[in-house]
Protein backbone atom coordinates (compact mmCIF):
# COMPACT_ATOMS: atom_id res chain seq x y z
CA UNK A 1 0.00 0.00 0.00
CA UNK A 2 1.02 3.44 -0.76
CA UNK A 3 0.34 6.72 0.64
CA UNK A 4 -0.37 10.32 -1.06
CA UNK A 5 2.05 13.09 -0.38
CA UNK A 6 0.75 16.12 -0.80
CA UNK A 7 4.26 18.37 -0.96
CA UNK A 8 6.04 18.76 1.99
CA UNK A 9 8.99 20.31 2.48
CA UNK A 10 10.40 19.09 -0.91
CA UNK A 11 7.71 20.65 -2.84
CA UNK A 12 7.98 23.92 -1.06
CA UNK A 13 11.68 23.79 -1.92
CA UNK A 14 10.84 23.29 -5.53
CA UNK A 15 8.04 26.42 -5.54
CA UNK A 16 11.02 27.97 -3.81
CA UNK A 17 13.39 27.61 -6.95
CA UNK A 18 10.98 28.99 -9.29
CA UNK A 19 10.67 31.92 -7.19
CA UNK A 20 13.91 32.67 -7.23
CA UNK A 21 14.28 31.95 -10.76
CA UNK A 22 10.94 33.93 -11.70
CA UNK A 23 13.19 37.02 -9.48
CA UNK A 24 15.25 37.54 -11.85
CA UNK A 25 13.61 35.85 -15.11
CA UNK A 26 12.93 39.41 -16.55
CA UNK A 27 16.08 41.02 -16.64
CA UNK A 28 17.86 37.65 -17.55
CA UNK A 29 15.33 37.45 -20.29
CA UNK A 30 16.63 40.73 -22.15
CA UNK A 31 19.49 38.53 -23.19
CA UNK A 32 18.31 35.30 -23.29
CA UNK A 33 14.52 35.42 -24.04
CA UNK A 34 13.66 32.07 -25.74
CA UNK A 35 15.92 29.81 -22.82
CA UNK A 36 14.11 31.83 -19.81
CA UNK A 37 10.78 30.57 -21.90
CA UNK A 38 12.24 27.04 -22.14
CA UNK A 39 13.49 27.09 -18.42
CA UNK A 40 10.35 28.22 -17.22
CA UNK A 41 8.77 25.01 -18.92
CA UNK A 42 11.80 22.94 -17.37
CA UNK A 43 11.12 24.05 -13.74
CA UNK A 44 7.30 23.54 -14.17
CA UNK A 45 8.09 20.07 -15.19
CA UNK A 46 9.95 19.48 -11.72
CA UNK A 47 7.44 20.69 -9.76
CA UNK A 48 4.67 18.83 -11.61
CA UNK A 49 6.97 15.71 -10.53
CA UNK A 50 7.08 16.83 -7.56
CA UNK A 51 3.48 16.98 -7.07
CA UNK A 52 2.64 13.39 -8.83
CA UNK A 53 5.70 11.56 -6.87
CA UNK A 54 5.99 13.34 -3.56
CA UNK A 55 8.85 15.75 -3.07
CA UNK A 56 11.60 13.27 -1.55
CA UNK A 57 10.36 10.10 -3.89
CA UNK A 58 13.17 8.38 -5.23
CA UNK A 59 12.50 8.68 -9.53
CA UNK A 60 13.31 5.81 -11.18
CA UNK A 61 11.98 7.38 -14.58
CA UNK A 62 14.76 7.40 -17.74
CA UNK A 63 13.54 11.35 -18.33
CA UNK A 64 14.67 12.74 -15.14
CA UNK A 65 18.22 12.80 -15.15
CA UNK A 66 18.15 14.20 -18.53
CA UNK A 67 15.42 17.09 -17.48
CA UNK A 68 18.20 18.16 -14.58
CA UNK A 69 20.61 17.69 -17.56
CA UNK A 70 19.14 20.24 -19.43
CA UNK A 71 17.88 22.21 -16.79
CA UNK A 72 21.94 23.14 -15.73
CA UNK A 73 22.79 23.59 -19.46
CA UNK A 74 20.41 25.96 -20.12
CA UNK A 75 20.80 27.73 -16.75
CA UNK A 76 25.48 27.99 -17.67
CA UNK A 77 24.03 29.26 -21.25
CA UNK A 78 21.98 32.23 -19.76
CA UNK A 79 24.85 32.71 -16.85
CA UNK A 80 27.06 33.28 -20.00
CA UNK A 81 25.13 35.04 -22.01
CA UNK A 82 24.49 37.27 -19.03
CA UNK A 83 27.71 37.32 -17.07
CA UNK A 84 28.56 40.45 -15.74
CA UNK A 85 31.86 41.83 -13.70
CA UNK A 86 30.38 40.29 -10.25
CA UNK A 87 29.06 36.57 -9.87
CA UNK A 88 24.94 35.97 -9.72
CA UNK A 89 24.38 34.91 -7.24
CA UNK A 90 20.54 34.42 -8.00
CA UNK A 91 21.64 32.38 -10.72
CA UNK A 92 23.61 29.89 -8.11
CA UNK A 93 20.49 29.34 -6.08
CA UNK A 94 18.88 28.60 -8.97
CA UNK A 95 21.44 26.23 -10.03
CA UNK A 96 21.62 24.54 -6.46
CA UNK A 97 18.33 24.42 -6.07
CA UNK A 98 17.77 22.36 -9.38
CA UNK A 99 20.61 20.09 -7.78
CA UNK A 100 18.74 19.61 -3.96
CA UNK A 101 15.84 18.75 -6.56
CA UNK A 102 17.89 15.95 -8.38
CA UNK A 103 19.42 15.18 -4.57
CA UNK A 104 15.79 14.62 -3.22
CA UNK A 105 14.98 12.48 -5.84
CA UNK A 106 17.98 10.53 -6.11
CA UNK A 107 18.37 11.39 -9.88
CA UNK A 108 22.04 11.36 -11.40
CA UNK A 109 23.94 14.48 -12.05
CA UNK A 110 25.70 14.49 -15.09
CA UNK A 111 26.55 17.74 -15.67
CA UNK A 112 28.72 18.85 -12.93
CA UNK A 113 30.22 22.37 -13.93
CA UNK A 114 27.83 24.82 -13.43
CA UNK A 115 27.14 23.26 -9.66
CA UNK A 116 30.60 23.54 -9.14
CA UNK A 117 30.81 26.92 -9.88
CA UNK A 118 27.63 27.83 -7.83
CA UNK A 119 29.04 26.19 -4.66
CA UNK A 120 32.23 28.40 -5.21
CA UNK A 121 29.61 31.30 -5.36
CA UNK A 122 27.73 29.95 -2.13
CA UNK A 123 30.84 29.77 -0.10
CA UNK A 124 32.64 32.89 -1.35
CA UNK A 125 29.22 34.57 -0.81
CA UNK A 126 28.76 33.43 2.56
CA UNK A 127 28.61 35.93 5.73
CA UNK A 128 28.56 33.78 8.63
CA UNK A 129 30.50 30.87 10.28
CA UNK A 130 26.96 29.61 9.89
CA UNK A 131 26.55 30.02 6.29
CA UNK A 132 30.13 28.50 5.73
CA UNK A 133 29.06 25.45 7.18
CA UNK A 134 25.54 25.61 4.96
CA UNK A 135 27.50 25.93 1.87
CA UNK A 136 30.63 22.59 3.12
CA UNK A 137 27.19 20.77 3.65
CA UNK A 138 25.66 21.05 0.30
CA UNK A 139 29.12 20.50 -0.94
CA UNK A 140 29.39 17.50 0.49
CA UNK A 141 26.24 15.81 -0.56
CA UNK A 142 26.98 16.93 -4.00
CA UNK A 143 30.53 15.02 -3.67
CA UNK A 144 28.51 12.12 -2.39
CA UNK A 145 25.97 12.16 -5.27
CA UNK A 146 28.28 12.44 -8.20
CA UNK A 147 31.02 9.96 -6.63
CA UNK A 148 30.17 6.93 -8.75
CA UNK A 149 30.24 9.02 -11.74
CA UNK A 150 33.68 11.29 -11.19
CA UNK A 151 35.71 9.08 -8.44
CA UNK A 152 37.60 7.05 -11.09
CA UNK A 153 38.98 10.71 -11.96
CA UNK A 154 40.31 9.99 -15.68
CA UNK A 155 41.10 13.25 -16.71
CA UNK A 156 44.06 13.90 -14.24
CA UNK A 157 45.64 16.37 -16.96
CA UNK A 158 43.09 18.69 -16.37
CA UNK A 159 43.05 20.78 -13.40
CA UNK A 160 39.60 22.37 -14.07
CA UNK A 161 37.96 18.77 -13.78
CA UNK A 162 34.99 19.43 -11.47
CA UNK A 163 36.37 16.57 -9.31
CA UNK A 164 39.48 18.14 -8.58
CA UNK A 165 37.75 21.56 -7.99
CA UNK A 166 35.08 20.05 -5.38
CA UNK A 167 37.46 18.72 -3.56
CA UNK A 168 39.67 21.63 -3.28
CA UNK A 169 36.60 23.96 -2.34
CA UNK A 170 35.12 21.82 -0.22
CA UNK A 171 38.64 21.74 1.91
CA UNK A 172 39.06 25.40 1.38
CA UNK A 173 35.48 25.95 2.94
CA UNK A 174 36.37 23.94 5.57
CA UNK A 175 39.44 25.83 6.60
CA UNK A 176 36.88 28.82 6.30
CA UNK A 177 34.35 27.56 8.83
CA UNK A 178 37.26 26.23 11.43
CA UNK A 179 35.72 23.46 12.46
CA UNK A 180 37.99 21.02 13.44
CA UNK A 181 35.76 18.34 12.08
CA UNK A 182 34.82 19.93 8.78
CA UNK A 183 38.48 20.36 7.84
CA UNK A 184 39.53 16.57 9.36
CA UNK A 185 36.31 15.28 7.06
CA UNK A 186 37.56 17.66 4.19
CA UNK A 187 41.17 16.88 4.48
CA UNK A 188 40.78 13.11 4.33
CA UNK A 189 38.73 13.55 1.04
CA UNK A 190 41.33 15.47 -0.42
CA UNK A 191 43.71 13.41 0.44
CA UNK A 192 41.91 9.90 -1.23
CA UNK A 193 40.27 12.19 -4.57
CA UNK A 194 43.68 13.77 -5.34
CA UNK A 195 47.03 11.70 -3.89
CA UNK A 196 48.99 13.40 -6.25
CA UNK A 197 48.07 17.55 -4.90
CA UNK A 198 47.28 17.40 -1.63
CA UNK A 199 50.93 17.96 -0.44
CA UNK A 200 50.61 20.60 -2.42
CA UNK A 201 47.71 22.16 -1.30
CA UNK A 202 48.45 21.74 2.00
CA UNK A 203 52.01 23.53 1.33
CA UNK A 204 49.95 26.51 0.13
CA UNK A 205 47.58 26.62 2.63
CA UNK A 206 50.13 26.69 5.57
CA UNK A 207 51.84 29.53 3.80
CA UNK A 208 48.22 31.18 3.74
CA UNK A 209 47.51 30.53 6.94
CA UNK A 210 50.10 32.43 8.55
CA UNK A 211 48.50 35.08 7.19
CA UNK A 212 47.48 37.82 10.87
CA UNK A 213 43.70 36.61 11.87
CA UNK A 214 43.84 32.95 11.21
CA UNK A 215 43.07 30.99 14.03
CA UNK A 216 45.53 28.80 15.71
CA UNK A 217 43.41 25.77 15.51
CA UNK A 218 43.18 26.33 11.96
CA UNK A 219 46.76 26.78 11.42
CA UNK A 220 47.78 23.95 13.62
CA UNK A 221 45.64 21.65 11.72
CA UNK A 222 46.97 22.26 8.27
CA UNK A 223 50.54 22.45 9.19
CA UNK A 224 49.69 18.61 10.84
CA UNK A 225 48.47 17.33 7.51
CA UNK A 226 51.60 19.25 5.75
CA UNK A 227 53.51 17.49 8.42
CA UNK A 228 52.25 13.83 7.22
CA UNK A 229 52.18 14.69 3.97
CA UNK A 230 55.88 15.74 4.13
CA UNK A 231 57.12 12.56 5.99
CA UNK A 232 55.21 10.52 3.61
CA UNK A 233 57.34 11.19 0.61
Amino acid sequence: MQTISFGGEGGEATRELIARFESRAPAWSATAPARIDSLRRRLATLQALDSRHGGYAHLALEDAGGLVTEVLEELAEVEADTRGATPDETMADVVLGTVLWALRHAVEIEFVAPVVNALAVRSNAARSREEVAAAFGLAQGVIAHVAPRLSADLERSNPERPWRLLHVNLAITAIRTEDPAMMAFAFDALERALPDEACGFFSEALALSLAPGIAPAVREAIAERHRRCTEDR
